[in-house]
Order: structure tokens, then C-alpha cells, then sequence
């Protein structure tokens, strides 16, 4: 079955999207390199990267370690070729001894050729610059009191970072600790615990901190809930003086339905009055506003007697049931459609006081979206380029 393919905004030659909106993601073909929208909505953040410079500090603990190494060795050449002059200076006769000297002593030198070699290509102990790809397959301890990364990206396999982890673990926490962004020519925005307030806090304006889910969060949602009960109790109360008012209201119904009977009787014998008084339509008249002939949400009625008096005038309003319906469209303008079929599976879209258009696609995993013309339309999420 297929799925809905979320494309993020995304770039092949640009290196870092000049700006994103606040969490939007973005990723960059030419850096490698994920991207997030900064906090004031104007900036952006690299997710993961690679401290660089770190591993030139571990080399340069190694170059050291070689330096080291070489100076040994060239002290032991020092030795090797003072007890071999020794040697030739008494007038040793035994050649196998002075052989002997003679290998050590090129041996030696050769090792203090050999160190002075990985000296000259190493890290030097008093500091220095390494140029080329460093890998340390061990721990690497940074002792100094500033480490500065210039990488432009920056990967961390450990899921946790541990800020201040110098305090004394017997010791009482005083120092906030956090993260700060340095945003340049405006004010640094900080995420950061409070030990003063024991809260986590943040700033926009690198001023005002905001507590992060405040206690008094929970004091506003338990009064609102005390509120939403009382409101409760008082629909309820109204409820029931709805009921008490309806049942009084059946009792005055079958008061109103013996008058409505009487008058029905009285409304009979009038008219069997006018039947005698009348014996044709001499004199007979309606009144001008009872009865609209011709209007166009009614019909009028008439009904006569036998010698074409008039016994009864009235007006139907105009109820015409759907299944009476049998053609045209019915337009926006009087509530329709104004379209007389629309595509099997689509999603009516309003079109002002045109016909409603229908939407619709067969690819599985599309979703409704908004195109760059504001129109909705069947894709897949598509975050852009930049």
C-alpha cells in the first residue's frame, strides 16, 4: 500500500537556507547537512554536526606523545655513539665488541632519525596547527578553559549533553545552566534552568525570562473546571423550570383546545346564517387585504355554492416537495450547486457565485493542499526548495 511522501524544503546547490520559519526543517544536498528555523523565526539552526577542532586537540596529544618518544630515542643514540667512541678511543682490539657497538649505535641512530621524522610531521607540544584529517579511536579529554568549534557541522552520537559537570556532587546547585544562541547584532535568545526560581525559563529578547509550564498553569485549568461545574449546575436548574413550564403549558393547551372547539361551533353557525341570508352573489364581498390574487409564494383558493356565491376565500403558501423537482439546476444564488453532476470521489470546492467545482485524484497518498495560487489541489506534502 502506498504512503504519503513528505518532501522538506530542500536545496541541491545552496549550503544553508538564509532563513526558515520557526521548527520549519529543511535539508541541504550540497552541505549535508539538516537545518530547524530559529526561535524568532529569522534565522536557522544546523541539527547534529562534528566537533572538528576536538580531534586536533587529540592529535596534538599524540604528536606530543611522538615528540617525546623521538627525544628518548636520540638520548639513546647520544649514549650508543659516546660508549662507541669510548670504545675506539682505548684502543679496543676486540673487533667483535666494537661490531657490536658499531650495529647499536647505527640502530639507535637510525630510531632517532626515525623519531625525529614523526617529531618534525606531528602536533608540537607547545601548540600548533594540524592541517589534515584527524581520527582518534580512543577517549579524548580537553583539560584547557575555552574550546572553540568552527565546523559547519557537528555530529554527537550521545543522546544526553551534561552541562555543568564540574559542580561538586556534595555540593548545592547555584549556577543556572543552559543554551544560549548568539543571534549577532540582536539580543541572544537563552533556554536555560533557574536555580533561584526552579523553573526552566526562556527569553526572546535576552531579558525577560518566561517560565516554562508555570504551576499556575495547573491553578487556572482546576478554577476553570470549578467553573465549568457551577455553569453545569445551573443548566441543570434550568432544565427543570423548562420541564415545570411545559407541563403548565399542556395545561393551558387543553383550555385553549375547548375555546379553539367553540369557536369552531360559532365560526359554523355564522355561516349557516350567511348561507340563508344570501341566496346569490348580490352583496357578497371579501375583504381587500385578506386575499392576494397572484402572489408568487402563494395560491389562492376560492370555493362557491351551487348558485355561485362565494362561501370560503384563502391562500396556500407555495410547498413544493423535492420528488416534484424533475428539471433544470438549481443556482448558487438560491442555494444550489449550479452544476448538475459532480466527479465521483471529489471534494467540492466554492467558486464565489459560480458553480461549485469538484476536486479529486487516483494516486493513493495524496492529501489535500493548497497550491501557490491558493487553490486546493490532490499532492503529496511538498515543503519547496530554497
Amino acid at each position: 500500500m502506498a504512503e504519503t511522501v513528505i518532501q522538506l524544503k530542500r536545496s541541491t546547490t545552496t549550503a544553508t537556507p538564509t532563513s526558515l520559519s520557526i521548527g520549519e526543517p529543511a535539508y541541504s544536498y550540497s552541505s549535508n547537512t539538516f537545518f530547524i528555523g530559529s526561535p524568532d523565526g529569522t534565522g536557522v539552526l544546523q541539527i547534529g554536526g562534528f566537533a572538528q577542532d576536538q580531534l586536533l586537540i587529540y592529535g596534538a596529544k599524540h604528536a606530543n606523545l611522538s615528540f617525546n618518544a623521538a627525544n628518548t630515542s636520540q638520548t639513546h643514540a647520544n649514549k650508543g655513539f659516546d660508549h662507541a667512541n669510548a670504545a675506539f678511543d682505548s684502543g679496543n682490539t676486540n673487533a667483535t665488541s666494537a661490531t657490536a657497538a658499531q650495529t647499536h649505535a647505527d640502530q639507535a641512530f637510525e630510531h632517532a632519525n626515525s623519531g625525529f621524522d614523526v617529531a618534525n610531521t606531528k602536533f608540537a607540544s607547545a601548540g600548533g596547527t594540524v592541517t589534515g584529517d584527524v581520527t582518534i579511536q580512543g577517549g579524548l579529554t580537553v583539560e584547557g578553559t575555552t574550546t572553540t568549534v568552527d565546523s559547519t557541522t557537528v555530529k554527537i552520537a550521545d543522546n544526553i549533553l551534561t552541562l555543568n559537570s564540574a559542580i561538586d556532587q556534595a555540593s548545592a546547585p547555584i549556577l543556572d545552566a543552559g543554551i544560549e544562541i548568539d543571534r549577532g547584532s540582536s539580543a541572544n535568545v537563552i533556554l536555560k534552568y533557574s536555580e533561584s526560581d526552579d523553573h526552566w525559563q526562556f527569553t526572546n529578547d535576552g531579558t525577560n525570562f518566561e517560565n516554562i509550564g508555570a504551576a499556575s498553569a495547573e491553578v487556572y485549568a482546576n478554577g476553570a473546571f470549578v467553573a465549568a461545574n457551577t455553569a453545569q449546575v445551573h443548566a441543570n436548574k434550568g432544565f427543570d423550570h423548562a420541564n415545570a413550564a411545559f407541563a403548565s403549558g399542556n395545561t393551558n393547551a387543553t383550555i385553549a383546545s375547548a375555546a379553539q372547539t367553540h369557536a369552531d361551533q360559532a365560526f359554523e353557525h355564522a355561516n349557516a346564517g350567511f348561507d340563508i341570508a344570501n341566496t346569490d352573489v348580490t352583496g357578497v364581498s371579501v375583504s381587500g387585504g385578506a386575499i392576494h390574487v397572484g402572489e408568487a409564494d402563494k395560491v389562492s383558493a376560492f370555493h362557491l355554492a351551487a348558485n355561485g356565491r362565494v362561501l370560503s376565500a384563502n391562500s396556500t403558501a407555495i410547498s413544493l416537495a423535492a420528488s416534484a423537482i424533475t428539471s433544470g439546476t438549481l443556482g448558487v444564488a438560491r442555494g444550489g450547486t449550479g452544476a448538475a453532476t459532480h466527479t465521483t470521489n471529489g471534494v467540492l470546492l466554492g467558486q464565489g457565485t459560480s458553480a461549485v467545482t469538484t476536486a479529486s485524484s487516483s494516486t493513493e497518498g495524496h492529501i489535500l493542499t493548497i497550491n501557490g495560487s491558493g487553490v486546493p489541489t490532490f499532492s503529496m506534502l511538498e515543503g519547496g526548495t530554497f
